[in-house]
């Protein structure tokens, strides 16, 4: 059977531009973001005063809130328009297809854990409903996560199966998330080395680089496409009209396309208030991940964050994101001995006495299993009910608390220990 060219492939599933939602009007005042201008990160010993500059302005955002705006990271619009609308055509696809090529099973609480990556972590489809939320409301997201685009078996079919409109955009696909690892990351991370006193590179060729064909060595990423819908008002009524609950990330730092709808919230580290991120178009909004809140000790935040129902005269839109998850090598240690920073010993920031010693795999594998899960996230409040994995809890909301021990935890609330 002849297969359809890419042009034949987008006409058969109606690939079209993305409609994103007009600005609200509601007067709704979102959180200033610092902005790192990336075209300002020059190479070289010469331009060394220029990237600390930028990584003092990074350090504020990566020790508070967690969250930062990048800009002029060298992906034009043209790009992030052609990918969004890839995007929508692979996650408008009839249920019966989806079902195809799930990444897990259609319900997260059917997943036998031992066995499975479940829909987080897989590649595939994440269906609508496959989540427990609280009071017996599932959600209303739709998302298709990319495994292992950073190496060449991304392209094999004998391995991989792609839906038709994700099989034919797979260059497109891969492009776009190997060039925000292997450049933007790269940059990233060598101004956190900066911050940290440690040796340009250090974080990047240990933590992150990719060798091909060789898994358990490279720093890896997923990449992911997800839209939401509306929920039924009776249904957000009874999730205090969160779409999707506040959580951390597990990995390193998370980069997530801007756009103007505003669902998009951060907890604040010191206060616990609910603060929404604002627009900027063309830019990237970047959070800081579990694992590099563990390997500096806890001097980099690892922030909770969440999606809420967007204001009124935005309802009628959908939130469409195009999301890239990187992550450590598998065997880093997350703690932060192996760095030897001197920053990180000035401030105080050690590793915890009660942290296992444990590398990322650890910490992703079991932190994965536990999303979407009945008995974590059916807890009264905001708050999902307290896990506790590897002397580390997997949602740290108390973060701020100077008091907020195993022990405080263990006295005021339901602890699940793993």
């Amino acid at each position: 059977m002849t297969q359809l060219t890419a042009q034949e492939v987008d006409k058969k599933y109606n690939v079209r531009p993305f409609i994103e939602a007009p600005p609200s009007k509601s007067g709704i005042k979102p959180i200033e973001l610092e902005s790192i201008d990336l075209s300002l990160f020059k190479e070289g010993p010469e331009h060394f005063d220029s990237r600390k500059k930028l990584a003092d302005t990074l350090e504020k955002s990566l020790s508070t809130y967690g969250f930062f705006s990048l800009i002029n990271h060298g992906i034009d619009t043209q790009t992030f328009e052609e990918l969004k609308a890839i995007a929508q055509s692979i996650l408008e696809l009839p249920v019966e297809e989806q079902g195809k090529y799930l990444a897990g099973t259609w319900k997260s609480d059917l997943e036998d854990r031992t066995k499975s990556l479940g829909a987080e972590r897989g590649q595939g489809y994440k269906p609508k409903g496959y989540w427990s939320m609280r009071n017996g409301v599932e959600d209303s997201i739709i998302h298709y996560n990319f495994n292992k685009m950073l190496h060449p078996s991304f392209f094999d079919e004998t391995i991989n199966k792609y839906p038709e409109p994700a099989r034919v955009h797979l260059k497109e696909i891969a492009d776009y998330f190997r060039y925000l690892h292997n450049v933007v990351l790269r940059k990233i991370t060598i101004l956190c080395d900066i911050i940290l006193e440690i040796p340009e590179g250090f974080l990047w060729d240990n933590y992150f680089s990719v060798i091909e064909n060789d898994y358990e060595k490279s720093g890896g990423g997923a990449g992911r496409f997800m839209l939401y819908h509306n929920m039924k008002p009776e249904d957000e009524a009874k999730v205090g009209k969160n779409w999707l609950r506040g959580h951390s990330d597990s990995g390193g730092f998370t980069f997530i396309t801007s756009q103007p709808i505003l669902s998009l919230q951060i907890r604040d580290y010191y206060t616990g208030e609910w603060k929404y991120v604002g627009h900027t178009p063309n830019a990237l909004i970047v959070n800081i991940a579990d694992a590099m809140e563990f390997i500096t000790g806890g001097y980099f935040k690892s922030s909770i964050h969440r999606v809420v129902s967007p204001p009124d005269d935005q309802k009628n839109y959908r939130r469409l994101v195009l999301i890239y998850f990187s992550g450590p090598k598998s065997t880093s240690i997350v703690d932060p001995e192996p760095l030897n920073s001197p920053k990180l010993k000035r401030l105080g920031f050690e590793k915890p006495a009660e942290w296992e010693k444990i590398t990322f795999s650890h910490w992703n594998n079991e932190k994965g299993r536990l999303f979407g899960k009945k008995a974590v996230n059916d807890s009264a409040g905001d708050e999902p009910n307290l896990v506790l994995l590897y002397g580390r809890l997997h949602e740290r909301w108390h973060q701020a608390e100077s008091n907020f021990t195993i022990d405080e935890a263990r006295k005021r609330f339901k602890v699940i220990e793993i």
